[in-house]
């Protein structure tokens, strides 16, 4: 039997686990929705949907599927049509299931899509569903946070105290972020609340380390933890420094307003390497706050005080092979 045709069995024996956000990216997509599912099940010989109405749903979903499937886990592939927050909730009820083997593949369709432009899935839908036709299943890590504040959780994109979770909350609440999707400029909805943040984000104090909380600021002022360089758009890291096999801190120090404004404006500019902005790179870190700061989880919104241990779990993708 040739290779050719073993592969050309292989395909079309998928069966595809569809969550679907119709109203990711305030539902830009919606009319197009039948088109896209069309695209992504042409390779598949059956399939099934799964339509989420509120953040959450998808978790519940995924976590329903592994149960339907404890049989035969190795035949679960899921496929997620949605935004960060969708393929957020779905990692999560895999992790929480302890099954991160199970592989995702994912159509982008939010506002910020910043795990997709980080593990180069097209940002256009049209492409990224010709692209799961030869996706291959790849490990990625994804950050774990440990808190006595709350159950652990897990984050595709980032974690971020300060500055960063306030323009998160800016932007999940602003009328014009809805105006922005309309017009298909959705992804300018974060750089544009830096402007609001920057003069309402006060220093905070913040302590943290790899195996110890051995560094102390009093003047703290954006803390983000990340698993790859990008956050809303921007990019926060280096080329040079892209070690996906570590977990990423990005600080920022409370200074001059002037300062303060030159740093993010470095980052706007996707230009990070200047002396305002400090990055730690390790397999773990320890972060305590008392203050009571915006806190964002892949933009799940918590609050402080926050006593946290972060590390890096493996999580299955079906990643274009470009």
């Amino acid at each position: 039997m040739s290779r050719l045709f073993l592969r050309e069995l292989i395909v079309i024996s998928i069966v595809g686990e569809l969550i679907i956000n119709k109203d990711a990216g305030n539902a830009r997509l919606a009319k197009q929705m039948p088109q896209l599912i069309t695209m992504i099940t042409a390779n598949l010989t059956a399939y099934h949907e799964h339509q989420t109405h509120q953040p959450g749903d998808a978790n519940l979903i995924v976590k329903q599927l592994v149960r339907d499937y404890r049989d035969h886990l190795a035949d679960l592939q899921v496929i997620v049509v949605g935004g960060d927050g969708t393929l957020h909730d779905v990692v999560n009820g895999l992790q929480e299931m302890g099954q991160g083997q199970v592989p995702i593949g994912y159509i982008p369709t939010g506002t910020g899509n910043d795990f997709a432009r980080a593990n180069h899935i097209p940002l256009t839908y049209q492409k990224a569903a010709a692209s799961l036709a030869t996706a291959e299943p790849r490990g990625v890590n994804v950050g774990r946070v440990s808190a006595k504040e709350f159950d652990t959780k897990y984050f595709i994109n980032n974690f971020g105290i300060g500055i960063d979770a306030l323009v998160v909350y800016a932007t999940n609440h602003s009328r014009s972020k809805n105006l922005m999707n309309k017009l298909k400029l959705g992804s300018l909805s974060y750089p544009l609340h830096f402007a609001t943040a920057l003069m309402h984000q006060k220093a905070f104090t913040a302590s943290w380390g790899q195996w110890a909380l051995d560094h102390h600021d009093d003047r703290s002022y954006l803390c983000v933890f990340t698993n790859h360089p990008f956050l809303g758009g921007v990019r926060l890291i280096m080329p040079e420094d892209d070690d996906r096999s570590a977990l990423h801190l990005v600080i920022v120090h409370k200074e001059k307003w002037q300062v303060i404004g030159q740093a993010l404006v470095a980052l706007l500019k996707k230009k990070p390497d200047v002396p305002q902005i400090h990055h730690y790179q390790g397999p773990e870190f320890h972060f305590e706050t008392e203050a009571g700061e915006h806190i964002q989880v892949d933009g799940e919104e918590l609050q402080a005080p926050l006593h946290v241990t972060l590390t890096q779990v493996t999580q299955r993708f079906l990643l274009p092979t470009d």
